[in-house]
């Protein structure tokens, strides 16, 4: 059957034969596994590009070129082989398969292990899928290459953070992200920075990388217990290898561009739409005119104020790394500057690296192991999300376009005080300072001791600390903060995570079939925050922004948190010859967050594998490489709450009798304890043909209980809410993620890697058998929702606009309330995953990756401002003149109404489906096209390989959302936020 495929297979070979002067070599080249030719293998003289691909029945012919010496013979699913040529003028081959993507090594919780071995749900993404990508942070990078996993640029502000959810959504009020460990140390997510958003991850250089490993069920988180509960992220840096020292280069600069933008009236069209809105409602135009202008008026000027807040930013990416070591020591050291523009002027971030990882022997049974990292990261930021003034993606596009941006001496001219507060955009952007600094250092120290071959000890300790620095200046040139003299806010955070394991390791097999290993040990984490706040008013020039300039101490303010978490964990792992596999985890977690009776939880996990391909009766498939079968099931812990959730607080309360007063702001609740997952995970792993295909399929369900809820309490408590462990949530789903090798020609290859999960989330039960609390959550829907009223568009009679009435007749209404809303749809997708195709002809290769999501509705809050039928005192989407003026009219805007409420109707901003679309999306994430030089021409300009590439990013976006990014609009507020943009760059890749 092996042969019928490989014969098959041949019909897609395209003879790819370069001819130099010089002897033959003639040679067949068979598989080790059954001894059959293989067609369609690679045959290289190494150093050149002089090559040949074998016929149907394995044979090749090569001309030798003067000066070649070895034969580099390759076929997918195989080992690679160089041989000598010396005088020979035969060459026959025998290629072994190669298992690497099966036994290669999985860095999982507190200890390695095979791919082979494992029984949970662990995805991996290599650092070589995303190095050099001109992205600030590892999570960006997963985005799309992991099932599961969804990954969310909720902002596109350089360095800004995004929304990371694995197998989604399982808790109402306690956090939803995973645990983040770099190189053993537990990192604090989010954002750093108040001024902009800056992501506490972007401190990892993802050029450092080596790999990343996604723990998604219990079998393989519930060792991490009490933070497992949203899956785990592993990230492992890159580390030295003995032999030569290596030295790589890489430069890259680049472009980045806005995308999509919305397209918004001229001031004559303004000027028009809003003087029919003051006739509709009865009012004078004069009124319209003396604020929007004249739209009869030829000379009336239109001001662009989106071309002074927009522009093609800078991308510039430096990296270099040196790496190498011997018997006892081995280093990695490397050092980074990353320079990108955002496309708002003003908008920016630069990021410095340094990382040195060691590794050392001082003896043949001790290893002591350090990686130390440094991160100077720098943030201008915009407003991000809400409707402020100030905020670019707001106030830019409402800005009235008959409203000059500048004075004729070239100074900001005064913006109207009956619109946005009387702030000009363009000035505030230019001139209001958003500055973000930050020192950031994940390093850690690891000593090993080997007792014997199949025992060792590990200790381990761990630091990630933070130093930021904000300023927030708002001149006094600024006419809306020259009632004071300007303002100055100052803010200083610091964040320190200490953690600590140490550790018994065991491995040891017996009789060459039973190999048990296990892990036992012991975990610490302490984390303290603290910030200190200032601020300043009334500066003597604008100049002077430090607060010793300042004439007034406004306000001052200051907070300190902490929280301590201690762990005993163990492991234990049998598997009996290749084929028989079965794991067991039992953790015990105490944390200060939690009630002074319930602080102690258990987490455990049990799972089995089978494999099947390694039984008699599949031994005759030829073409089935590897199939195994799992399945697992666990309960892991969420503890992510404020750290004195648990506990009753007082609070400053001004002064009582001229002193300071202390009020109960705060119930305690001494029985809240753990949120629990319990998960159940059933998987299917299969390579075939030679590795030519090689696929995972996942069914899984995640139940989340004892939610971490806060309850409400009655009015008369004297208090709003009280935590407590109530409710429950489900998510389940189907991970699939196949990799496969479509066409082997010659020197052309065609590979595609793609991913998809189905998800499912619902709301299972609340506290106190309630099924319902108001319009926010419903027992039986998923956690986040749209609940309002269903839009049926504009009644071409009148122009009005038309809802359901709410009665399940059919008819419809004018006027909104309770009665009219209904639940329209999640939030949450339903299926979400990328598709990457890698095509390679010598040294060219070209890889084209799309990312995608399905199933979700999104808002755009946007549309209140820009949409509003004329009804605002802002500027409006060119769309927004496609308005109904006469019965009969069809069209998808009613009747401009100034005010924006006709009587006898509900406002025409009443929230809605009208505000509501498809938030699916499919995006041309990534596109590289890359040229490797030839060892041979690499190594005459004394290089050990060379390669030039140009890369583009988010090129295409294809959606029916109906504002300017969905990606960003799908999370939180969707006012103003900050869309992600296109970004085009090349570069070259120098080793030494």
């Amino acid at each position: 059957m092996k042969k019928i495929l490989l014969l098959g297979l041949s019909l897609f070979l395209v003879g790819a034969v370069a001819f130099a002067q010089g002897r033959r070599v003639t040679g067949i080249v068979t598989s080790a596994e059954d001894g059959q030719p293989i067609p369609g293998a690679t045959v290289l003289v190494k150093g050149t590009t002089v090559g040949t691909a074998t016929d149907l029945d394995g044979k090749y012919s090569l001309n030798i070129p003067d000066g070649g010496t070895v034969l580099v013979i390759s076929f997918i699913g195989t080992t690679t082989q160089e041989i000598s040529i010396g005088q020979k003028s035969e060459i026959n081959v025998v290629l072994q398969p190669d298992f690497q993507s099966l036994s290669e090594v999985v860095v999982t919780s507190y200890g390695d292990q095979s791919k082979r071995e494992i029984t949970g749900a662990i995805s991996s993404v290599k650092g070589e899928i995303f190095e050099n990508l001109p992205v600030q942070s590892f999570d960006r990078a997963m985005q799309g290459r992991v099932a599961g996993v969804q990954v969310t640029s909720t902002s596109g502000q350089p360095g800004g953070t995004l929304n990371v959810r694995i197998r989604g959504v399982g808790s109402i009020n306690a956090g939803n992200d995973p645990l983040y460990i770099v190189d053993g140390v537990q990192v604090n997510n989010g954002g750093l920075s108040g001024q902009g958003s800056q992501n506490a991850l972007a401190s990892i250089n993802p050029n450092d990388i080596e790999s990343i490993e996604v723990l998604k069920d219990a079998a393989a988180a519930a060792i991490y217990g009490a933070q497992a509960a949203n899956g785990v992220v592993l990230i492992n840096t890159k580390r030295g290898k003995k032999g030569k020292s290596q030295v790589k280069i890489s430069v890259q600069e680049g472009i980045v561009q806005p995308l999509n933008l919305y397209d918004v009236m001229d001031a004559s069209q303004l000027a028009g739409i809003k003087r029919v809105a003051y006739q509709n409602r009865g009012l004078a135009t004069s009124g319209s005119d003396a604020t929007y202008g004249n739209p009869e008026d030829p000379n009336l000027q239109s001001y662009d104020w989106l071309d002074a807040l927009y522009r093609e930013g800078r991308l510039s990416v430096y990296d270099i790394s040196v790496s190498g070591g011997d018997e006892k020591t081995t280093f990695f050291l490397s050092g980074s500057y990353t320079k990108q523009e955002g496309q708002i002027q003003m908008s920016d971030y630069d990021r410095a690296t340094g990382r040195l990882n060691v590794t050392h022997r001082p003896t043949k049974n001790l290893t002591v192991s350090a990686n130390l990292s440094l991160a100077f990261q720098n943030t201008n930021g915009s407003i991000d999300r809400g409707n402020f003034v100030n905020g670019p993606f707001v106030a830019g596009f409402s800005a009235r376009p008959n409203v000059p941006i500048y004075n004729e001496d070239g100074t900001f001219a005064p913006y109207p005080s009956n619109h946005l507060f009387g702030y000009n955009i363009v000035q505030g952007v230019f001139q209001e300072l958003r500055s973000g600094k930050t020192v950031q250092t994940v390093s850690n120290l690891q000593l090993n001791y080997q007792f014997a071959p199949w025992l060792s000890w590990t200790s381990y300790f761990g630091l990630d600390f933070s130093d930021n620095a904000d300023i927030n200046n708002r001149p006094s040139t600024i006419p809306v903060f020259s009632s004071y003299g300007g303002a100055s806010v100052f803010t200083a955070r610091r964040n320190t995570n200490l953690n600590t394991n140490h550790n018994f390791n065991f491995n040891k097999k017996f009789n060459d079939v039973h190999t048990v290993s296990g892990i036992l040990g012991f975990e610490y984490k302490g984390s303290q925050s603290d910030l200190q706040t200032a601020t300043g008013r009334g500066f003597p020039n604008p100049t002077l922004i430090y607060l010793n300039n300042a004439a007034t101490p406004f306000s001052v303010g200051s907070s300190f948190t902490e929280y301590k978490r201690a762990g005993f964990f163990g492991q234990a792992k049998y598997d009996y010859d290749d084929r028989y596999t079965a794991d067991f985890t039992l953790r015990r977690d105490g944390h200060s967050r939690f009630g002074e009776q319930n602080r102690w939880g258990t987490f455990y996990a049990v799972s089995a594998g089978w494999r099947l391909s390694s039984e008699a009766f599949l031994q005759d498939v030829t073409w089935l490489d590897n199939l195994r079968v799992r399945a697992s099931y666990g309960v892991t812990g969420n503890s992510d709450i404020a750290n004195f959730a648990s506990r009753s607080l007082v609070g400053s309360s001004g002064q009582y009798l001229g002193q300071g007063g202390l009020t109960l702001t705060q119930l305690g609740n001494d029985l809240l304890t753990w949120e629990e997952a319990e998960s159940i995970n059933l998987g299917l792993d299969g390579t075939l043909f030679n590795g030519r295909i090689i696929t995972t399929i996942e069914f899984w369900r995640k139940n989340s209980q004892a939610l971490l809820f806060n309850t409400p309490l009655p009015t008369d408590s004297g208090f709003g809410s009280i935590t407590r462990n109530s409710g429950e949530v489900r998510n389940q789903g189907i991970d699939l993620d196949v990799q496969t090798v479509n066409v082997v020609a010659g020197k052309f290859q065609w590979s595609t890697g793609f991913n998809i999960t189905f998800l499912e989330n619902e709301l299972i039960s609340l506290y106190d058998g309630l099924d319902r609390i108001g319009n926010s959550l419903i027992v039986g829907k998923p956690i986040d929702f749209f609940y309002t009223n269903e839009y049926l568009g504009v009644n071409p009679a009148n122009g009005r606009a038309m809802y359901d009435d709410g009665t399940g007749t059919g008819n419809f209404t004018y006027v909104t309330g309770q009665n009219t809303l209904d639940y329209k749809g999640s939030t949450l997708p339903s299926s979400y995953g990328g598709l990457s195709n890698t095509f390679t002809y010598g040294p060219v290769s070209l890889e084209v990756f799309f990312q995608y999501q399905f199933g979700n509705l999104a808002t755009n809050s946007d549309l209140y401002n820009l949409a509003n039928w004329g009804s605002g005192t802002g500027n409006l989407l060119v769309n927004q003149l496609d308005y109904w003026t006469q019965p009969g009219d069809i069209t998808t805007v009613g009747r401009p109404f100034e005010g924006g409420q006709e009587p006898g109707t509900s406002n025409i901003n009443t929230f809605s489906t009208r505000l509501i679309s498809d938030g699916g999306y499919i995006r041309l994430k990534q596109v590289t096209l890359n040229y490797t030089l030839g060892a041979a021409t690499a190594s005459k300009i004394g290089m050990a390989s060379a390669s030039l590439f140009v890369q583009g990013l988010n090129l295409a976006t294809f959606t029916k959302y109906n504002g300017i990014d969905p990606e960003a609009n799908s999370i939180g507020s969707t006012y103003g936020a900050y869309p992600n943009a296109r970004q085009i760059s090349a570069g070259i890749n120098l080793n030494f």
